[in-house]
């Protein structure tokens, strides 16, 4: 019984130490983006995060950009937006054939 509860309690551990391991990246990452991109830290620092972001929830949503969108809680327009600006490819929609033989 323990052994369940150990488990149902792992995913709620898990962001608090997420949280510890990005707080500790964020100082050496300042450092070098202050070196390499000073002036434009803020946008690189996002983009290290939001690219591989943004990556996986088209790829949860088989690249559904409604529903990713939605998931993340933007506009499907924004989201393409930010794919763009990220140079994020953005995954191509199956086109759905109507049944009719050609």
């Amino acid at each position: 019984m323990a052994e369940q509860d150990d488990r149902a309690e792992a995913p709620a551990g898990t962001l608090p130490a997420l949280t510890r391991l990005i707080a500790s990246a964020i100082p050496p990452l300042i450092d070098q983006l202050t070196t390499t991109r000073p002036g434009s830290v803020y946008r690189e620092a996002l983009a290290l995060l939001e690219r591989p972001l943004l990556a996986h929830v088209l790829a949860v949503t088989g690249g559904n950009q409604l529903r990713a969108a939605r998931l993340l809680g933007l506009n499907r327009n924004t989201l393409r937006k930010r794919c763009r600006d990220l140079a994020l490819p953005l995954p191509r929609a199956a086109r759905r054939t109507s049944g009719v033989a050609l």
